[in-house]
This record gives structure tokens, sequence and C-alpha cells, in this order.
């Protein structure tokens, strides 16, 4: 059944609300994702390779009867591919009307951000990265924000 579309992680939280996101980390760095967007974490398993497919996806895997495709977020990133370790995992997150696995290096926690440590993408990012949805500020850190639906809107997954 198709989802209603979500809104992006900027939206979801009005002035003076908390921005509730899981952080991933990909090569070295820490990205968020709102947590509606996440449905489980799992941790890495095998990948069916599709041939043909393309080169941001890794493969897919039956996740209790649902297939689904598993994106290499560090080539989408424009990175090198994952060598997965004990750390890595696949985040179930819905994308658009998908839902999709995200093969990360690690997941580290959830958070509660207040909105005014955030900055927009625009703001402090340029427009080659136009998936940066904008910057959180926790603490001493700095989580780039994604937003997954202009990240993969180019690519069939």
């Amino acid at each position: 059944m198709p989802r209603a579309k979500s809104r992006p992680v900027l939206e979801t939280a009005t002035h003076g609300e908390d921005l509730h996101i899981v952080v991933m980390t990909i090569a070295g760095e820490e990205y968020g994702i709102p947590i509606h967007r996440v449905r489980e974490i799992l941790r890495m398993q095998p990948v069916g390779r599709v041939p043909g497919s393309s080169d941001h996806v890794r493969g897919v895997i039956n996740v209790r009867g649902q297939v689904m495709a598993v994106v290499e977020t560090r080539i989408l990133l424009g990175l090198p591919a994952l060598t997965p370790t004990a750390a890595s995992r696949i985040l179930v997150a819905e994308i658009g009307d998908q839902v999709t696995g995200l093969l990360v290096d690690g997941v580290s926690q959830v958070l509660r951000i207040p909105t005014e440590n955030v900055t927009s993408g625009g703001e402090v990012i340029t427009a080659t990265a136009d998936y940066i949805q904008g910057v959180a500020r926790w603490e001493e850190r700095m989580i780039i924000l994604l937003d997954l639906d202009k990240a993969l809107q180019q690519t069939a997954v």
C-alpha cells in the first residue's frame, strides 16, 4: 500500500520543537535522518546482487517476506564502497512510497535536537549537495541531515 509522502526533516518540527533523528556514521562522519522514516535497524546480512542495477544499489535482501533493495550510502554520497564490519548496519527506511535498506558503517544513537540548533543546507553547503538538508549542532558535534528523497530521486532503486 502506498504511503503518504513524507515531509522533509526540517519541516517535521515547528519552531520550538525538537528534531528526532537516527544518527549513523558513514566514512567517519555523522549523518542523521528523521526517526519516523526508519522502520528498523538490522545487523549486516548477505545481500543478493542484482545484475544491471545502479552502482549505488548493493543488491536485495528478504526481511520477513518483503524483498527490498539495499542502497550503498557511501557510493550515493560519492565515497568508496563499504567493506562491511561487525558494526555495519542496514537501516530499513521509507523512501517515497518504497521501503529500502540503507547500508551504513554504523548507527550510534537516536537524538532529539532543538530546531534552533539546525542550519539549513543552503546556508552552509554548495548546490552540488542538494540532498543535504541541513547541519545540526549537538554539543561539540556536527550532524549532517540527509534528504533521502532527493538523494535517490534521480536513480531507480
